[in-house]
Order: C-alpha cells, then sequence, then structure tokens
C-alpha cells in the first residue's frame, strides 16, 4: 500500500504561513510601538516620583521631622522665673504694716540657672535627633523609589512574557495543523498530536497565571502610589537591555558618601555622645538665686521704717542627681557603641549587595546581549527550517518538537534577563543612595 503524502501546493501554503509565523513577534513589536506613540507608556520616573509626594508612609515621618524640630526651638530653654509678693508679719489685731516693726509687704524674683553648658548641649541633642530623623526619611524615599521601580519592572516582564506565550500558542496551532495533515495521511502518530497539544493547553493555563500576575503587581504599585488599586497601568512592549555603569568598589565608594541609612546611623551615634555630654553636665546642681525687696511703714524713735533689701542662692546637694547622671551617661555611651556596631555591621551588608547586584547585572546584561544577537536569530532559524524540512519528511516530529520549546524557552531567558538588568539598575541606585540614574530608563 502506498503512503499518501501531502500535496506540493499544501506544503509551500503552510510553511509560507508558518514563517509569516515566526515574524508576528516583530509585527507585534512594530504595531503596538506605533500604537505607543499615540499613548506612551507610564515613565517609572514619574511614577516614582509621584509616589515621594503622595505615600502615606513617607508624610508621617514628615510629620515626626516637624515635631521634633518644634520640640528642638525650646530645647535649650530655663526654667521660668518665679515672682512673688508677701504680706510678712502683720499683727492679727490690726492688720497693718505700720504697728509692728516686723512688718513689711515683701516682693521677691527667683530664677534656677541650669549648668554652664547646658543650654547648648540641649539644642544640640535636639536638632541632632531631627537631622537623624531626616536621613530616615530620606532612606525610605530611596527604599521607596527602588520599589516602584522593580514593580513597574516585574508587571512589564509579565506583559512581555504573556505576549509571547499568546505568540507560541498560535504557533503552536499551526505546527498542530501541519502534524495533523500528516496524521491524517498516516505519517504521522496520534503522540506527536497529543504532545504539541498539551504544549499548547499548558501555554493557555499560563496566560491566566500572567493575568493574575498583573493584578497583583498592578494592585501593590498603585498602593506605593497610594491609587485606586483597580487603576491600570501602561508598560513599554519592548525593552533594550541596560548595561552596567560603574565597578562595585566605584558603587561602595559612592554609597558610604550617599546613602542616608549611614547618614542616619551616624548622625544617632553623635546623638548618643551629645546625650552622654549632656547627662555628664546634667549632674552638676542647678544654682537658685533671688532678690527680695521688703517695703516697710513703720517709723518710731529708733526704727525709721527704712525699705529692706536682701539676696542669695541656693545649691542642692547632688546625691541622687549625680548617680543617676553618671548611669544615664554610661547608657548613651552603650547607645552610641551599639550604633558604630550597627553602622559597620551596614557597610559589610552594603558591600555584599553591591557585588552581588553587580554581578546579577553584569551577568543578565551579557545573557540579554547574547540571546538578542546570536541566539534567538538562530533559534528562529531553527524552528522555521525544521518546519520546512517536517513538511517534506526530511525532520522527525522531535526535532521539531524541541525547535519549538527551545525557541520559547530562549524568549522568555531573554525577556527576563533584559528585564532584570532595569530591575537591578534600580536596586544599585538604592543601595548607593544616589539619585537614580541607572534605575531610569
Amino acid at each position: 500500500m502506498t503512503k499518501r503524502t501531502a500535496p506540493e501546493w499544501w506544503r509551500a501554503a503552510v510553511t509560507r504561513r508558518f514563517s509569516t509565523l515566526l515574524l508576528l513577534p516583530f509585527l507585534v513589536s512594530f504595531l503596538v510601538s506605533f500604537a505607543i506613540s499615540a499613548s506612551a507608556a507610564d515613565d517609572p520616573s514619574a511614577l516614582a516620583d509621584e509616589a515621594l509626594g503622595a505615600n502615606p508612609g513617607l508624610e508621617a515621618l514628615r510629620a515626626r521631622i516637624s515635631e521634633l524640630e518644634a520640640l528642638a526651638g525650646a530645647a535649650g530653654t530655663w526654667s521660668d522665673p518665679v515672682v512673688g509678693v508677701e504680706y510678712s508679719n502683720a499683727p492679727v489685731d490690726s492688720f497693718s504694716l505700720s504697728d509692728h516693726p516686723m512688718s513689711a509687704l515683701q516682693l521677691q524674683a527667683q530664677q534656677t540657672l541650669p549648668p554652664w553648658g547646658w543650654s547648648g548641649l540641649r539644642g544640640k541633642v535636639a536638632a541632632s535627633r531631627t537631622l537623624t530623623s531626616e536621613h530616615a526619611l530620606a532612606e525610605a524615599k530611596s527604599q521607596l523609589h527602588r520599589e516602584v521601580f522593580e514593580l513597574f519592572w516585574k508587571l512589564t516582564l509579565s506583559r512581555m512574557l504573556e505576549q509571547v506565550t499568546r505568540e507560541h500558542v498560535a504557533r503552536t496551532e499551526e505546527l498542530l495543523e501541519a502534524v495533523r495533515a500528516r496524521y491524517e495521511t498516516g505519517a504521522a502518530g496520534q503522540h506527536q498530536l497529543l504532545r504539541l497539544g498539551v504544549l499548547r493547553d499548558q501555554l493557555r493555563d499560563d496566560l491566566g497565571n500572567f493575568a493574575r500576575s498583573d493584578q497583583v503587581l498592578s494592585a501593590a504599585l498603585s498602593r506605593a502610589l497610594s491609587r485606586d488599586a483597580k487603576r491600570s497601568f501602561a508598560t513599554p512592549a519592548d525593552l533594550d537591555p541596560k548595561p552596567v555603569s560603574g565597578t562595585a568598589s566605584a558603587w561602595l565608594a559612592l554609597a558610604r558618601e550617599e546613602r542616608p541609612e549611614l547618614k542616619r546611623l551616624q548622625q544617632s551615634i553623635r546623638t548618643a555622645e551629645a546625650a552622654a555630654e549632656l547627662a555628664r553636665v546634667d549632674g552638676r546642681p542647678d544654682v537658685t538665686v533671688w532678690m527680695k525687696y521688703r517695703v516697710r511703714t513703720v517709723n518710731t524713735p529708733t526704727d525709721d521704717g527704712t525699705d529692706q533689701i536682701s539676696a542669695g542662692f541656693s545649691i542642692p546637694i547632688p546625691w541622687g542627681s549625680a548617680k543617676r547622671s553618671r548611669a544615664e551617661r554610661a547608657a548613651q555611651l552603650q547607645v552610641a557603641r551599639a550604633e558604630r556596631a550597627r553602622l559597620a555591621a551596614e557597610l559589610d551588608r552594603i558591600e555584599a549587595d553591591l557585588t552581588a547586584i553587580h554581578a546579577r547585572w553584569t551577568r543578565a546584561f551579557q545573557q540579554a546581549v547574547e540571546y538578542r544577537d546570536n541566539l534567538m536569530p538562530d533559534a528562529r532559524a531553527t524552528l522555521e527550517t525544521s518546519f520546512t524540512d517536517y513538511t517534506v519528511d526530511r525532520a522527525d516530529f522531535a526535532t521539531l518538537f524541541e525547535a519549538e520549546v527551545s525557541l520559547l524557552d530562549l524568549e522568555r531567558t531573554l525577556l527576563s534577563a533584559t528585564v532584570e538588568t532595569h530591575i537591578q539598575a534600580a536596586a544599585a541606585d538604592a543601595t548607593m543612595g544616589s539619585a537614580p540614574r541607572g534605575g531610569r530608563p
């Protein structure tokens, strides 16, 4: 029995259709790019700036800074002066100041003086705490900026992968048509149809994962921007890998100068040291000075009623206050010690993070360029050639199937590596604490 084969015109038509399908990603990219010219994709830098102005967490930190600034304005204020009036030693039978030489109207003014340098140190500690909070705000801004960029690029990747998956679903349908035609002529087995059907159904199921990912990432991005959770974002349809700028050692040097978290820890050390000095000065006794003026009205041969004045001061005996001062000073010195340890640990962590980010960014860029320039064109050519050969019995089904799966994996890897360069760029900016450069598109 002679095996039937598909007509030559049918093979040529299917081959031309499949070749057109291989060019579909380029056509889609062109059409989407043309559409985006009328409705541009969102700028992640603009979204990050919007988040910095709208995020309620940052607003809480700003309110805290305003609170500390208000307190710092009165940090070194002395205690209130005391004034008094005394109707002194008046006889109970007349209540007249003229009936007894001890009677008088006494006016008094009193002021407690803090130790020398107390006011300046109080103001220094308050100002240092304010500056520490300002560095904490700058760090929160930097991390929020990174979060917005990462969410935006992850959303972009999810949508790009979804588009690639849709293209491969369509391509798998074309392969199924070709295999089904050969199956009907007895030139292909049923297992070939089943394997392609499973691949197609798996890709269709992946589309549901991408839809879920789109909702999750959009909601997270909306939360960072304090927007309605149902609001959508426009992402670019195409993206070029971002090359690495600078070395890990140069990044670390920049982080030492600009990272807000390091500045916050350094300022915390200065705050604790100033508080320790304040505790030492605060252990000195306060001096209270006063002045009294007695207005007298008595007038006798031995006492003409001359007004009298008196002045004096008092100093507390520093028994309990000195002990409290030493304890507070020792505690603040330990706080400074702990902050120095945290600073050293943070520097180690930043160095490790920057080294890892540089390595991930470098590898992702190398991989994206290699896949884009070499592997992807070869994979497309391999699939097209395998399909053409399959239609004329010069390639088996396993070769065709492997070429399709390989192209799918390469396209997904290319997109992941490309987006990874942008994610790592944003991570580098946030870890250095510098003004965003690498993270900007």
